[in-house]
């Protein structure tokens, strides 16, 4: 592999990994993403950590699983606490930017970077205190804006494309300033898009008609409710009131819409560096924070580990590396700490040599024996914690004192038929269970995940404390006021 001086990473919010033209999606346009596809190596089954935003941007920073380090929803964010990929290469002199959404708990704390640019944290360093409520008898309460945020989709904007925007631009002026210096850098471009509303220029709305878009195969399935986890999880989200075709296709459209919107910024920050030389000396890399239902299994959002969900694109190109290689090992986010060292030539510190993830160089080599894919969730929408094991098209989704979900992702890629629903039984459930306990105990990270929330729920003042934040949420254009709405 031939060094390169630069790293651009470009990161979005909310982005399935099937949603890339590249993918042979029937539909969504992505001709950016595409084209660093081809200049390098996708990788077809990469997993988010988790399906919530926090816990995963925290993993992809510290190259670390939501149980290794206790950040496991949205009101326990990464705190500069353990150490980030970003720390490594600052620390060896690499100097790390980071431009746009982020998500940890402040900028005032010591996230790594050399430098934060027009960046988004949580709110007042506390988050969504309700997604603690998974670790009480009550659980979280409904959200009645749920789907309404979903039903708000069609052409216009809101303050997450104005911030789109407002990214690209100071990701350009930075490269601008910065293409001519000699020493290496990385630079990281974060995006708030691809989250609903999905909202989009009318001239991008017009190429998705909701009439001719496709329906997911499992949105309306009589048993899209009969497992009790995905019950409560849309009982939370106020869904099973019903979801009809409209508007789940006007919805898929703004989805696709903005996916395309979101993949224009990007080419405009390609466009630059290809403008100012950068190219062939730049590594390039693309990933999401988790992905999307949009309305598959009768579900709107994330907050499950069905593929739709857990799986995220993940895209590395510059040179040295393979050019239109798609690469089919199950990889996850914890690969990113090894991979960008790697990048670099950083040596690993002895603490670094007993992270979980493997440089995603190697494993496109074939020096990288198959692991078993893996993630994790412990947050909102759900009653207790579960895991997803995947070893080849073999996928067991473990729910504690829960049944469990098996999939053949072969004969099933869209998760339709689970092999156990009604009491049946398959010899693949002793196996992957085996799997799964090979790495973790899931009963025992179900009792620390709510232990860890409720020493959370203390710290804020107590229960009806936290029951009174209500919804928290905010512009993500920095120094905008916030928007405090009551349950």
């Amino acid at each position: 592999m031939a060094q390169a001086n630069n790293l651009i990473l470009f990161v979005t919010d909310n982005h399935a990994r099937d949603f890339l033209g590249t993918a042979k999606h029937p539909v969504v346009q992505t001709p950016n993403l595409d084209r660093l596809a081809e200049r390098g190596m996708r990788f077809a089954n990469a997993y988010a950590t988790t399906t919530l935003c926090c816990p995963s941007r925290a993993a992809m920073a510290t190259g670390q699983w939501p149980h290794q380090t206790g950040f496991w929803d949205n009101a326990t964010m990464y705190d500069g606490t353990v150490p980030t990929w970003h720390h490594r290469l600052r620390d060896a002199g690499v100097p790390v930017t980071a431009i746009g959404k982020l998500h940890y708990r402040s900028g005032e704390d010591d996230n790594g970077f050399t430098e934060e640019i027009h960046t988004m944290h949580v709110v007042d360093k506390v988050g969504s205190p309700l997604t603690l409520l998974r670790a009480t008898e009550e659980g979280v309460p409904t959200r009645g804006g749920h789907k309404a945020i979903y039903g708000n989709a069609g052409p216009g904007e809101t303050d997450y494309q104005i911030y789109d925007r407002q990214i690209t631009e100071r990701a350009v002026d930075w490269l601008r300033e910065n293409a001519n210096n000699p020493e290496p850098w990385v630079l990281v471009v974060s995006y708030p898009s691809p989250h609903p509303p999905f909202r989009a220029a009318q001239d991008i709305w017009d190429k998705y008609t909701p009439d001719e878009m496709p329906l997911p195969a499992t949105w309306d399935a009589q048993d899209r409710y009969d497992h009790p986890a995905m019950s409560y999880l849309a009982h939370m989200n106020q869904l099973p009131e019903g979801m009809d075709e409209t508007f789940v296709r006007n919805a898929y459209a703004g989805y696709c819409a903005l996916i395309t919107q979101t993949d224009a910024e990007i080419g405009k920050v390609l466009d630059e560096a290809d403008a100012l030389g950068l190219t062939n000396r730049t590594h390039m890399a693309y990933t999401s924070d988790h992905g999307e239902a949009i309305g598959a299994h009768g579900i709107l959002g994330k907050a499950n580990l069905y593929e739709h969900s857990s799986g995220v694109p993940l895209i590395l190109a510059g040179p040295g590396l393979p050019t239109g290689q798609v690469v089919e090992d199950c990889v996850s986010h914890v690969d990113l700490f090894p991979t960008m060292l790697d990048l670099f030539d950083v040596a690993a510190t002895e603490a670094d040599k007993n992270l979980p993830g493997k440089s995603l160089v190697s494993v496109a080599e074939g020096a990288v024996e198959a692991r078993p894919g893996f993630a994790e969730y412990h947050a909102m929408g759900s009653l207790n914690s579960s895991f997803l094991i995947r070893l080849g098209n073999w996928k067991l989704i473990y729910h504690v004192d829960m049944p469990n979900q098996l999939f053949n992702l072969t004969e099933d890629p869209t998760e339709a038929h689970d092999l156990l629903a009604g009491g049946q039984s398959h010899p693949k459930e002793t196996d992957l269970v085996a799997a799964l306990r090979d790495m973790v105990d899931p009963e025992a990270l179900d009792v620390q995940s709510k232990k860890d929330q409720w020493a959370r729920i203390e710290l804020l003042g107590g229960l009806e404390t936290v029951r009174n934040f209500g919804s928290i949420a905010a512009s993500p254009i920095p120094g905008k006021n916030v928007k405090l709405e009551k349950v």
